[in-house]
């Protein structure tokens, strides 16, 4: 079992598609993925490597005590009995209380937890809009390895952001870091959390898990569009707005029978993806028979893929609770005809 965690827009599909794609041929691997939203939307983007997907979406991400992220993992552990496990929590995600509930005497014997990557994006070690929430610092202090993303793209300020926060690169450093371009990570480095397994310390996180989850509690307000997420909705579309923490997110989901002028919709995310107070932007979008282009934008950059798909397309938005790019973000959508 191996955590994959980072914020916002830092490149966690990636890196684990990255992994899938080595997989040995006789084991069985699948990914938990646990969503900020209610559409059930990151796993779209592992669909075509073939590799059990179990989402968990919608409700509080990180709040990993609750029945909905046990039930998931166990069904995935039942249903499929993988040789390895990947969780993906969302961006949001409270690393500590997740590796908590995976040392517990729950998954004694069951699982094996090897280990915490964070996926970072050195571009961030400088940027208010993510150093100002407590999840980025988290994530970074609970990995046994940060690995860089969008390397390609740094600057030399960069570059010296990550030896002010880490030192310098050693083969003894906690965390360890992987920083390659195109961002890579070898099956060898995934026990990386199994060295420290003999230190006391390494299992202080396994007690009074209840203290701790409880120590951390939210408030959560929604806006609906719809009564219910029943299958009767789901034909016909329709459109959310959560709020949680700092954050909130705007959701939609069309019907099966929409589809969408891929020209026109990059006009669309290139817009909204460049809004003051929007973090990220993921999506799936009919374009045609059998396929869909799947879209992920942060940070300004927008990432496009086409991929088979037979599913209906589904958008969410992910961004401040204050601000006015939810306003900006439904108007765009509605002139471009596609709300």
């Amino acid at each position: 079992m191996t955590l994959i965690t980072g914020f916002l827009g830092a490149g966690k599909t990636t890196l684990i598609r990255q992994l899938l794609t080595q997989a040995p041929p006789h084991e069985r691997w699948a990914v938990l993925v646990n969503e900020f939203g209610d559409i059930g939307l990151d796993g779209a983007f592992y669909a075509d490597l073939g590799v059990a997907i179990r989402e968990v979406p919608g409700g509080c991400v990180c709040c990993t005590t609750s029945a909905a992220f046990q039930l998931g993992l166990n069904q995935l552990i039942r249903q499929h009995n993988p040789d390895r496990i990947f969780i993906e929590p969302s961006g949001l995600g409270h690393p500590q209380q997740i590796i908590a509930k995976l040392r517990s005497d729950s998954y004694h014997n069951v699982l094996l937890f090897t280990g915490a990557f964070c996926v970072l994006d050195a571009r961030h070690l400088n940027d208010e809009r993510y150093t100002k929430h407590d999840i980025f610092h988290d994530q970074i202090e609970s990995a046994d390895g940060i690995v860089f993303s969008h390397v390609d793209r740094y600057l030399q300020a960069d570059k010296q952001n990550i030896t002010s926060r880490f030192g310098e690169f050693s083969p003894s450093a906690k965390p360890l870091l992987y920083l390659s371009d195109p961002m890579h990570l070898d099956l060898d480095a995934l026990d990386i959390g199994l060295a420290d397994l003999s230190h006391p310390d390494s299992m202080l996180v396994t007690h009074n898990i209840a203290r701790s989850s409880s120590a951390h509690e939210h408030e959560h307000e929604h806006e609906h569009d719809h009564q219910s997420h029943d299958s009767s909705s789901q034909e016909v579309g329709w459109h959310y707005q959560k709020q949680q923490d700092a954050m909130q997110v705007l959701g939609w989901k069309w019907s099966k029978d929409k589809v969408f002028d891929a020209i026109e919709l990059r006009s669309s995310i290139q817009s909204m993806v460049i809004l003051e107070g929007v973090y990220r932007i993921k999506g799936v979008f009919v374009t045609g028979l059998g396929e869909a282009l799947f879209v992920n934008a942060s940070q300004g950059e927008i990432t496009l893929s086409v991929f088979p798909w037979s599913e209906s397309s589904r958008l969410e938005i992910i961004g401040d609770v204050e601000g006015t790019w939810p306003f900006s973000c439904k108007q765009t959508l509605s002139i471009a005809g596609q709300f």
